[in-house]
């Protein structure tokens, strides 16, 4: 009998996963709600005046309890993540959507500890997908700015004027004194997706931290299950700067060189001038292991 981890995973993109966890998550959450057991859900929000549930900086962002509330995030995880998912892989949307959900709740903490509400003890809870949601839609924009989109399939937009149409909206939502916690842990979520982008997929300066960590990782990996060598790693770089990495070739994969190419030609026209070979191309070796 299959566990609950293979069933996951089990033909499903990593955008996918991330939404059927949230999906699986809201249904218990949602009945405890109805039955007005609260006193559960609070140990998987985030509650910034206890530091008794270290773990809810994880648990929060997987939490919704209003139908429409997780509906909005998982349209913009799905169209959005999708995109930028095909052209870097999935490892890269696990990393966004956590670590904006992560430094959302940071955010939020440090705006909550200077605040009058940390003066007089009065309790606020963090919960929902927002702030992981808004770093894979800023880091996507940030990747391929000129990539378009049909609103309501009429109205062709380019993704970075939606990005940016989005932080503004955060920005003033933030100004307006309403759901303080969640814009703060929009913004959050929006500034690690520009520092992940810049920083991993368009830079280098915190490449050496992710490849610490993912060498460790394949390092353990290793001693329990044997590397087939078919499989190798595959940098592709952009002058000096490492643009994607950790990402496998196969026998007759493509090379660095196409992928550059592929690369800079996103950059310079977006994701849906590519030819279909192009795209092919790009998805093969978004491929990983």
């Amino acid at each position: 009998m299959a566990t609950l981890r293979e069933w996951i995973s089990n033909g499903k993109t990593g955008v996918q996963q991330l939404v059927f966890i949230c999906v699986i998550v809201f249904v218990p959450a949602w009945l405890m709600q109805m039955l007005d057991l609260n006193a559960g859900l609070w140990w998987l929000t985030y509650t910034p005046s206890t530091w008794v549930k270290p773990w809810s900086f994880i648990t929060y962002m997987f939490l919704h309890v209003g139908f429409f509330h997780l509906l909005g995030n998982m349209l913009w995880l799905y169209f959005v993540g999708s995109i930028l998912q095909d052209l870097v892989g999935p490892k890269h949307i696990y990393r966004l959507f956590l670590g904006g959900g992560i430094l959302g709740a940071v955010f939020f903490q440090g705006i909550y500890s200077f605040s009058a509400y940390a003066e007089q003890g009065i309790p606020f809870q963090l919960l929902g997908a927002s702030g992981g949601v808004s770093a894979v839609v800023i880091g996507t924009a940030i990747f391929t700015p000129r990539y378009r989109l049909f609103l309501f399939g009429l109205v062709e937009v380019e993704l970075r004027w939606i990005a940016l149409a989005k932080v503004l909206l955060d920005f003033g939502g933030l100004a307006s004194g309403s759901n303080v916690g969640g814009y703060t842990a929009h913004l959050g979520g929006i500034a690690w997706g520009a520092i992940y982008v810049f920083g991993v997929l368009r830079g280098d300066f915190l490449l050496g931290l992710f490849d610490f960590f993912d060498n460790f990782s394949a390092r353990l990996g290793a001693a329990f299950q044997k590397k087939s060598p078919r499989n190798t790693t595959l940098r592709f770089e952009k002058g000096n700067k490492t643009v994607v990495s950790n990402a496998t070739r196969g026998k007759g994969g493509p090379s660095e060189a196409e992928v550059n190419m592929i690369l800079d030609k996103i950059s310079q026209v977006g994701y849906n001038n590519l030819t279909a070979k192009e795209k092919e191309t790009l998805f093969k070796a978004s491929k990983t292991d």
